[in-house]
């Protein structure tokens, strides 16, 4: 994703690519984010999903207490890579 943003959801800057990712969204058993932490409150162009969609993020190490503390107050398992 371009951009995750607790608000306005996860998105990315190419349309197409946003409809494709839901589609294979609905058809997924889990849906997992991959973003490293220059992403958290970017919006981009065309949103994928709502953030409650998502059931794992990773990341890495740069995010701030306050962004871990939210995605696990909403129940999203949180993997940060080394």
């Amino acid at each position: 994703v371009d951009g995750i943003d607790f608000e306005f959801g996860i998105t990315t800057t190419d349309i197409r690519e946003a409809e494709l990712n839901r589609v294979m969204m609905h058809t997924a058993q889990k849906t997992i984010v991959l973003a490293d932490s220059s992403k958290f409150h970017r919006r981009g162009f065309s949103k994928i999903s709502n953030i409650e969609d998502v059931d794992v993020i990773i990341t890495d190490a740069g995010i701030t207490d306050s962004i871990r503390r939210h995605i696990e107050e909403l129940g999203i398992e949180l993997l940060i890579a080394q």
